[in-house]
């Protein structure tokens, strides 16, 4: 959900601890900033004057200032604030009531306490199924922990990791190409793993501009430009949805050559590794140009199996993919940022109902599957209504099912069954007309530009 309209479903004090720091950035540079002093103006200086609309532009003035302060918020808190920003990252998480947040911080830390038992029992012993190089990454990482944990004792003072040691722990953690995930694993085996109150969490996240909070229906909500910020920080290139499409093509072998770098249970069925890859938060670049590929695999070729991968596995079609292997990866990373920035929506509200009832009717455990697979709360999920106000868009939908069951929906749908199978389907229920009528706002302005990003030109009536 936009700022805007989270902006719009809270209240002054519970927008409080936001506009506190958009208001220290907007003292800052509203001076040698003349968007940001004019914006102000409107509001007669007085930021808690300023119309929700011009708040959110306030925001994309300021998004770097804002970042850095996320940045610090998060590396630098003794509260453990990347676990709890973990979930929000996660697609489908950005608005959640305050007990649905509690279960899934509970799951965290479960999930969290077992997998460090697990690699405790590993790191060091010889019954140990590392491999050599990487045991030798965690091990040095996890010195370097426990000495900026445990320095503070000769001086008489509690153990912690300082800001300048976190600092250096992060720049090491990626020169070593940790997920983040095994940085978790490594620096809880060190410093002590807690948990905290749920009152606690929501109150450190809402006075550090993460989260809003609305008391009176009990129900977080992070804005979608914050959750961008938030993934940018934490290193995920791309959301989970995108990732999740990429390593579905991927061959048995190259998901192991993954799961073999990143210590993932190898014993795990093809969609267990997939979703353990899912939750370690890996570069996507490095994934693409490293950890897919052995070690004497030449780069030309890695080139031509990433051009392979967009062009005809997943099916993206672009003037310029680049020459280099390097710049494919850089392509396909912001080809699906740029969609998951994209307002567009592909079908209108009613071809997207009609694509769910239809889905609902072939495949019931899809309402399962879309719950699962996106930590919905409700019960019945299959509603436009709802998953347009998780993210959730029709493409993300279809996506989820297999290709048999994709070709099945098809041949029982009548819908073409050869070549995009997806595209197919989404142009069976898009109704230009009902596009046109949506966006009536832009028609009545003449607004050629909007349109045409939208998939609206003047070809169609």
């Amino acid at each position: 959900m936009r700022l805007v309209k989270i902006l719009d479903l809270v209240n002054q004090i519970e927008k409080s601890s936001f506009l506190k720091i958009l208001d220290g950035f907007c003292l800052e540079v509203k001076k040698t900033t003349p968007q940001v002093d004019e914006i102000l103006s409107e509001g007669e200086g007085q930021l808690k004057n300023v119309d929700n609309q011009n708040i959110a532009n306030l925001f994309n003035l300021l998004k770097d200032k804002y970042s850095t302060h996320l940045y610090n918020k998060i590396k630098f808190s003794d509260f453990q604030l990347d676990i709890l920003i973990d979930i929000f990252t996660r697609d489908g998480n950005s608005m959640m009531s305050r007990e649905w947040f509690l279960k899934l911080y509970d799951n965290e830390i479960s999930k969290l306490q077992s997998d460090l038992k697990t690699f405790s029992s590993q790191l060091g012993s010889d019954k140990g199924d590392l491999e050599p190089q990487r045991e030798r990454d965690y091990l040095i990482y996890q010195s370097c922990v426990k000495t900026g944990y445990e320095n503070d004792l000769q001086l008489n003072r509690d153990k912690h990791l300082s800001w300048e040691e976190k600092s250096i722990l992060h720049a090491l953690a990626k020169n070593l190409e940790l997920s983040n995930e095994e940085v978790r694993w490594i620096t809880y085996t060190i410093v002590p793993l807690k948990k905290f109150k749920i009152d606690e969490i929501i109150n450190e996240l809402k006075e550090s501009g993460i989260i809003f909070f609305n008391r009176r229906t009990n129900t977080i909500f992070v804005a979608d430009e914050i959750v961008w910020l938030l993934r940018d920080i934490l290193g995920f290139e791309i959301p989970n949805k995108y990732l999740r499409r990429i390593l579905r093509h991927l061959s048995d072998v190259e998901i192991n050559l993954i799961s073999k770098k990143h210590n993932i249970n190898r014993k795990l069925t093809r969609n267990g590794k997939i979703q353990e890859i899912l939750h370690q938060g890996l570069s996507v670049t490095n994934l693409l140009t490293n950890e897919i590929f052995k070690a004497t695999i030449p780069k030309s070729d890695r080139a031509n199996r990433i051009q392979a991968l967009m062009s005809k596995s997943l099916e993206i079609n672009l003037p310029k993919f680049g020459q280099s292997l390097e710049k494919k990866v850089a392509t396909l990373i912001n080809y699906f940022n740029d969609l998951e920035k994209d307002e567009t929506a592909s079908l209108s509200r009613d071809g997207y109902s009609r694509l769910l009832k239809d889905l609902k009717d072939a495949y019931p455990i899809l309402n399962k599957r879309i719950k699962e697979e996106f930590e919905l709360q409700p019960d019945d999920v299959m509603s436009s209504e709802i998953l347009d106000r998780y993210g959730v868009k029709s493409r993300d939908v279809i996506y989820l099912l297999t290709k048999d069951e994709l070709r099945n929906f098809c041949k029982l749908s009548g819908i073409k069954s050869i070549g995009n199978l997806v595209s197919n389907v989404i142009n069976k229920y898009r109704v230009i007309e009902d596009l046109y009528i949506e966006n009536f706002d832009l028609v009545g302005s003449r607004d050629l530009k909007s349109l045409r990003e939208k998939g609206l030109t003047s070809a169609h009536p």
